[in-house]
């Protein structure tokens, strides 16, 4: 294939499923934009607005679309698995539309390398306009897609046209806590992408005020929260303080909202315990800034085993039943974490350098 046009421009397509994709990503970007000022950035995304006005360099453009659909939820620990298949194969109508528009878009605005996170329609696009593409991603929607159509028979089609999508693909930049991948024709893998504390706990802790003389728990539930907790239990905890979203930051005294001021890879480095759904964005903060993860499982999704054995290697873990996180039956959970041992293992986090130069030198061979 030959590509024409080519410039010193990315186009990175951003699925707005949760705010892993979006995490790593912006971190990719801001590590690209750091060492090559000279390449410009462009996003396509519908992920949160708030999440890209916090985390991505001023500089990068943000375009609303939206690329895929991901997984249906009710919350952040309930999936509605056959609703996603149905909603998937109606969203496969606008496929050809969402193709013509982005490749004649890709054309006109000079774009010279498309990366993707890891809608499928944006590797069909770059073909079109013949650009090359390159996906980063630790795992596929044609894999999770998969493991729901074995359990609803009549929907194998929605795998078959995301895996024909990637395929297209010229390459996958892959992430540790992967998947098979197996739609992609070349893969290379990377070390974890994940953003790291830049304060000293101690200095975050001054900042967040009273009380911080307590255990510190951060409770992180993604992009769709997480319904029902007994706040009633959770103050009994008296020798915590426990930082939530504003929205779910009321009913408890020791319960405090998440100050926007401080950035979040901030407050996963000075965390006793973080509490959570084993997901990508998240997993990976704590790992790279030693936090401890209390996790409780999300359903049948098929990416999360993968996490849960990357918490095990490489952080502090504990389990803990939906039902007790629901009931704000923390303590015991919480004080078996903090007793446990170190892990053996360590994981690189450079992973933002090898992409930013991996994408740099994909851009710079498609403009020769």
């Amino acid at each position: 294939m030959i590509f024409k046009g080519a410039m010193k421009r990315i186009r990175y397509y951003i699925s707005g499923h949760g705010l892993g994709h979006a995490s790593r990503s912006c971190q990719i970007i801001n590590t690209l934009r750091s060492l090559r000022p000279d390449i410009e950035v462009e996003v396509v995304s519908d992920a949160h607005r708030w999440f890209f006005h916090s985390f991505l360099d001023p500089s990068v453009p943000v375009r609303r679309r939206r690329l895929d659909i991901g997984v249906l939820q009710k919350d952040s620990l309930l999936m509605l698995e056959k609703e996603t298949l149905v909603e998937f194969r109606r969203f496969l109508k606008g496929r050809e539309k969402f193709i013509v528009e982005e490749s004649e878009s890709l054309k006109r605005d000079g774009i010279g390398l498309v990366a993707a996170d890891i809608p499928p329609f944006a590797f069909a696009a770059a073909e079109k306009a013949e650009i090359p593409s390159v996906g980063i991603s630790n795992f596929t929607w044609d894999w999770i897609y998969e493991g729901l159509a074995a359990k609803y028979p009549g929907y194998g089609d929605v795998p078959q046209a995301v895996a024909s999508d990637y395929r297209r693909a010229e390459r996958l930049l892959r992430l540790p806590f992967h998947g098979p991948c197996d739609a992609f024709q070349a893969i290379e893998d990377l070390s974890l992408v994940a953003r790291r504390s830049s304060r000293d706990p101690v200095e975050v802790r001054r900042l967040l005020g009273s009380g911080m003389d307590r255990k510190l728990g951060l409770l992180s539930f993604g992009g769709f929260g997480l319904q029902g907790i007994r706040l009633d239990a959770v103050e009994k905890l008296t020798d915590w303080i426990f930082l939530a979203p504003a929205e779910m930051a009321c009913g408890a005294s020791n319960l405090k909202p998440i100050p926007p001021e401080i950035p979040y890879p901030d407050l996963v480095g000075a965390a006793d315990v973080v509490l959570t759904k084993p997901g990508y964005g998240i997993v990976s903060e704590c790992i790279a800034n030693r936090t401890a993860v209390l996790y409780t499982r999300r359903g049948d999704f098929r990416e999360q085993e993968l996490l849960i054995e990357g918490i095990r290697r490489y952080t502090r873990g504990r389990e803990i039943e939906n039902d007790s996180l629901r009931n704000g039956n923390w303590g015991p959970d919480l004080e078996a974490l903090l007793s446990s041992p170190a892990p053996a293992e360590s994981l690189p986090a450079h992973g933002d350098r090898q992409a930013a130069g991996r994408l740099a030198e994909l851009l710079e061979k498609s403009a020769g």
